[in-house]
Order: structure tokens, then C-alpha cells, then sequence
């Protein structure tokens, strides 16, 4: 990583960034960044696999004490006066450590970010494997539920069948029958599936390193009435947000088409929550599609399309895909069915 201009050192800190300048999977660590030389610190207990798949970096052994006040001074040694740190999830114990070697931080976390927002071919390989597991998954759910069971146990299933196939859940699972869809954050519980309920599952599979994420809603047995409608809305309101957003537009933007869609049918208050946001290595990246979000969307975002309406204690649909971002358009990464199933 080349430092932003005007520094002459940073320090890295927070799990998802070291991974994302390493490759290497390890949260006891941080990294000193220098305009010549990359510093990772560790201890004994990761220092031997570190020497072996890191590529490009001193190991350096933090000799006791903490990574990041380590990182601090070995800035501090080689003469930096500017330097940066993740100011925006770094922990206020390390920011302290850091400020005692140095009279003034830059943040570094929105710079980061932007790097880490436009995706490499290679990094899109990983999405693009994550979200095939993520879409085999689906097609086992249709299979598997059916009256009696509970959220939780659906929940099981899902992480477990992740797993089979070689990945991890990339967030907790969400899982909702009945009424509880009309929460968008459901936990889990133990309600039990009926002929006649809505389903939404939420899931993604982590994949070497990094994410993928898709939203579903069906019905068992048959669907309850308004569902139908609501369901074709918020389908109608993710194609068209798809065919319309590109790289360029800002995050805002990109919201509006889906939100002014809402409003012209008149339901817009239904929409509680952003049209998406961006993933990688997080579940949960920058730029978002946001009415918040002035910043555009770069070549190569990953980000998800995710409207939905929730109508409170009756039902709610959130048709969710993940898609890149072109000049010419979006990709879109997700291939399970989109129309409405009753199993």
C-alpha cells in the first residue's frame, strides 16, 4: 500500500485491513508502514507461519508489548513526523499508545476503504465462489423446509450446509417465519414454520477471506393475503435499481431509484432501510447505496441490491443479490431464483 501524500508513516491495526494488506488471517498483529519498508509485528506464537506466507514484509517481533505501540515505534525510529492510523476502529488504548510517540495522527481509514472498495480479479474470484456456495445453500433450503420445524432449526441447516461445502457463515444467519418477516434483523427463535407463512432467510458463505450475501422470501403452503403484491414491488424495485445503477452514480443516487419507486406506489415508509452496501472481506464495506451516501460508486464495488418492505406484525420481502459495478452497468453475481416460490 502506497501512503496517502503528506505521510511518512502509518500503523494498521484492525483484523479485516491487516488481512487485506497480507492475505494472512491473524488479528494479534499490526502492521508499521514506511515509504520504503512494511513492517508486520506478531509474536512468537504466529511470527513462524507469518515468516512463511507473507510475502514482502519484515517480520518483527513485538517483544512484549503491544503490537501497535510497537508499530509506533518503529515509525519512530525510522524518523516519520506525519503518520497515520485506522482513527476510525482503532481502539482508544492503542490510539493512546501511538499518540505518545507522535504529536498528531492523520486518519488512514477512509483511505483504506477506498482501496479495499474497488475489487482486483482476484478478489472478485473469491466473491464469485462464496456466492455459488451461497446458491447451492438455497437450493437445499427449498428442499429441507416444511411444516413444523422451527427458525432455529432452519438456521442450522443453512450454517451447516455453508460449511459442507467448504466455507463459513459470513454473518449470523438470519432466518424469520410469519409475522417476525416483517423485522429485518430477525433473530432466530423458536416459532414454528405454518401452511400459509412467509419466509426470509438472509445468508452468505465466507470464502477464502472473503463474502458473499443474499436475501430470499417464499411462502409455505400458500401465500397470505397482500403478500403477492408486496413480494412483486420489492422484485420490480431490485430489477429496476439493477438495470439502472452503474459506477459514477453516487450511493444516494443509486438509493433513490429503488426509493423513488417505492414512493409512486406509496409505500415508500415500508422501506426502513438502505437500497445496500458494499462487502469483501467484511460483510458490511463502504461506499454504501444510501440516501447518506454523497460519495460514488467506484469500477469494481462490490455492493448488495437488497429493497424490501416490511409491513409491521404482518409480513415483510426482501429480495436481496449481490452485483459489481461497471461503467456500462452492474454484474450481478447471483443466480438463485428470484421469482415467488411456495414449497
Amino acid at each position: 500500500m502506497k501512503l496517502p501524500d503528506g505521510l511518512e508513516g502509518a500503523v494498521v491495526t484492525t483484523e479485516s485491513n491487516l488481512f487485506y494488506l497480507t492475505g494472512y488471517p491473524n488479528a494479534d498483529a499490526a502492521i508499521a508502514l514506511t515509504p520504503d519498508k512494511k513492517y508486520y509485528i506478531t509474536d512468537k506464537r504466529c511470527s513462524e507461519e507469518a515468516e512463511k506466507l507473507i510475502k514482502g514484509f519484515e517480520i518483527v517481533d513485538s517483544g512484549g508489548i503491544g503490537y501497535a505501540e510497537k508499530a509506533a515505534q518503529i515509525l519512530q525510529d525510522s524518523g516519520a513526523i506525519n503518520v497515520g492510523a485506522e482513527l476510525d476502529e482503532i481502539s482508544y488504548r492503542d490510539y493512546l499508545k501511538i499518540s505518545a510517540c507522535f504529536s498528531g495522527i492523520s486518519s488512514v481509514s477512509e483511505f483504506i476503504s477506498g482501496l479495499r472498495a474497488v475489487k482486483n480479479e482476484e478478489e472478485l474470484g473469491k466473491i464469485r465462489l462464496a456466492q455459488e456456495i451461497t446458491d447451492k445453500v438455497y437450493d437445499k433450503v427449498l428442499e429441507f423446509v416444511s411444516p413444523g420445524m422451527t427458525e432455529k432449526t432452519l438456521k442450522s441447516f443453512i450454517d451447516t450446509e455453508i460449511v459442507r461445502r467448504g466455507g463459513y457463515p459470513a454473518f449470523d444467519t438470519i432466518v424469520a417465519f410469519g409475522e417476525n418477516t416483517s423485522k429485518p434483523h430477525c433473530h432466530a427463535g423458536d416459532r414454528t414454520l405454518k401452511r400459509g407463512d412467509a419466509v426470509t432467510i438472509d445468508f452468505g458463505a465466507k470464502l477464502m477471506g472473503y463474502c458473499s450475501d443474499m436475501t430470499r422470501s417464499f411462502c409455505v403452503g400458500f401465500v397470505p393475503d397482500g403478500y403477492a403484491e408486496i413480494y412483486e414491488a420489492v422484485l420490480n424495485a431490485k430489477n429496476l435499481a439493477q438495470k439502472t445503477i452503474k459506477a459514477g452514480m453516487s450511493g444516494k443516487n443509486c438509493d433513490f431509484v429503488a426509493r423513488e419507486y417505492f414512493e409512486k406506489l406509496g409505500i415508500s415508509e415500508y422501506f426502513t432501510h438502505s437500497l445496500g452496501h458494499s462487502l469483501g472481506i467484511d460483510i458490511h464495506e463502504s461506499p454504501n447505496l444510501s440516501p447518506r451516501e454523497e460519495r460514488v460508486i467506484p469500477e469494481g464495488a462490490v455492493t448488495s441490491v437488497e429493497p424490501g418492505i416490511y409491513i409491521p406484525n404482518k409480513f415483510g420481502v426482501r429480495i436481496e443479490d449481490i452485483v459489481v459495478f461497471k461503467n456500462s452497468g452492474v454484474e450481478n453475481l447471483t443466480n438463485s431464483p428470484e421469482n415467488l416460490i411456495i414449497v
